[in-house]
């Protein structure tokens, strides 16, 4: 058996939003957390809020989730990485579905079993939604499509 913390970070309510969702769905982890990245925030700031929850989880590896690659929440979080003081895998940009996905396999996979999760799950669960229009000809992938319905 595996077990991870999860640390979600990133600007506004990200963290704490899809904290929310994923509670709403899976319910409560005591292993998932939200760290916010406010306005009034700084990048010391946040970095001492991940901090304290790294102490509070010395035994465990640590997956961090970033809204985007590239901004403060991924910054910092890359600080802890690169530091190399415990097992800590980073990935950004990962949607609902893909955090859900990672939150729910959380104790059956390694840390970077769960990150590579994460990016694949995000990748495969993106698509474009359109109203089918009886004008245009059918082809086979949307016979397929509609078969599907």
């Amino acid at each position: 058996m595996h077990r991870s913390v999860i640390i979600i970070t990133g600007h506004g309510s990200y963290a704490t939003g899809l904290k929310s969702s994923i509670e709403l769905i899976a319910g409560v982890n005591n292993e998932l957390y939200a760290v916010d990245f406010r306005e009034n925030d700084s990048d010391l700031s946040l970095k001492y809020k991940i901090k304290k929850i790294l102490e509070k989880h010395t035994d465990l590896p640590i997956l961090i989730v970033c809204d985007i690659v590239g901004g403060t929440p991924f910054k910092v979080a890359a600080e802890f990485v690169v530091s190399g003081e415990k097992k800590i895998e980073l990935v950004a940009g990962c949607n609902l579905n893909a955090l859900l996905e990672v939150v729910l396999q959380k104790d059956k996979l390694p840390v970077d079993e769960l990150a590579k999760l994460a990016v694949k799950t995000t990748k495969n669960s993106v698509l474009n939604f359109t109203q089918y229009n009886e004008h245009y000809k059918d082809d086979e992938e949307t016979e397929k499509m509609r078969e599907g319905i």
